[in-house]
């Protein structure tokens, strides 16, 4: 089921920093044949692209303007979604440096006839934020509030100082 965390609209921050339940997005989308693979599932890069595109509200939303992506560093495809699925890609910051903003999506799946969903799959995505010349402008601190906002934090900490080793 998706999280209750992804159901009420953002609440306002301070412009020097940001509530983790700020910044985060939600795209929907219905699966159709043109997204295909050769075994009626949605093709890895069409998920790839809805992916990009949740993690881009959460970035641009934390940010407050442009930002782009820098990588997507992982996605795991955990179970397959069939054309015809209504699919619904959520985005949390999850933590920020200087200028860029780690970010965790989870797709879920929709049978829309029957109501049955489930998690399918989980990317993480790092996005920069850049000013109007392009270059990359620093963002706001991110401030984790919930027990399990602290341990998302902790948890994309962790992937940062891996990734910059």
């Amino acid at each position: 089921m998706i999280n209750d965390r992804f159901r009420a609209g953002p609440t306002p921050a301070p412009p020097d920093r940001r509530l983790m339940s700020y910044s985060r997005g939600e795209l929907t989308t219905l699966i159709m044949p043109h997204m295909q693979n050769i075994l009626g599932d949605l093709f890895g890069g069409d998920l790839m692209a809805l992916v990009d595109q949740a993690a881009a509200v959460a970035a641009i939303r934390h940010a407050g303007g442009p930002a782009v992506t820098k990588s997507i560093d992982r996605l795991d495809f955990h179970h397959s979604i069939p054309v015809g699925a209504l699919v619904t890609c959520c985005s949390t910051v999850d933590f920020v440096g200087n200028s860029s903003m780690h970010i965790t999506v989870e797709v879920y799946s929709e049978q829309v006839a029957s109501g049955e969903r489930r998690h399918t799959h989980t990317a993480h995505v790092v996005f920069v934020a850049i000013d109007r010349d392009r270059t990359p402008k620093r963002v706001p601190r991110l401030v984790a509030e919930s027990a399990e906002e602290k341990a998302r934090y902790e948890a994309a900490r962790l992937r940062y100082e891996t990734r910059r080793a």
